[in-house]
């Protein structure tokens, strides 16, 4: 059998598919995000991420006036943010409804973070039912570095936000 050879046949064997990270891949992204962040801080230095937070809660509090004139256009009562203990140095405001049966708060109290100060031409910054403003609101917020002014116009009850100081 001189033409005659043996056929064999070779099944190659799979390697096993990996389908997750292994624990010590998962510590080591952890540890690097970690050291990323601890060095961010150190040179931002903390009154950068403190004036972070003062300028969320200009942006929460425009917020909450926007959904206060839309909610009075929309049910067509008035709804106002009211600022507590007083406008001059507010620690916190609520946003309410006005009815006949008496005002409904609409969202929870909102608390001023204490290293921000917060001054209000009004107690109660409240918008008709075309949406226009009672009357023309300012607000100053100020936080570490940096302070901002709201003022609501009111003949259109827009809000605008403008940085006061660099």
């Amino acid at each position: 059998m001189k033409g005659c050879y043996k056929k064999t046949l070779h099944i190659a064997r799979r390697t096993p598919v990996r389908r997750a990270m292994s624990f010590l891949e998962l510590a080591v992204v952890v540890a690097i995000v970690g050291m990323l962040t601890v060095a961010a801080v150190t040179s931002f230095g903390s009154s950068t991420l403190s004036n972070g937070g003062a300028e969320g809660f200009v942006r929460k509090l425009s917020l909450a006036l926007i959904h206060a004139r839309r909610a009075t256009i929309s049910t067509g009562e008035n709804h106002y943010v009211q600022f507590s203990p007083a406008a001059a140095n507010a620690t916190s405001f609520v946003l309410y409804r006005r009815t006949a049966g008496g005002d409904i708060p609409v969202d929870v109290s909102r608390p001023v973070p204490p290293d921000i100060t917060l001054s209000s031409s009004h107690a109660a910054l409240e918008f008709d039912f075309d949406g226009a403003s009672l009357a023309s609101y300012s607000i100053d917020v100020t936080g570490d570095q940096r302070s901002w002014n709201l003022a609501v116009m009111t003949v259109t009850g827009s809000v605008s936000v403008t940085e006061t100081t660099p």
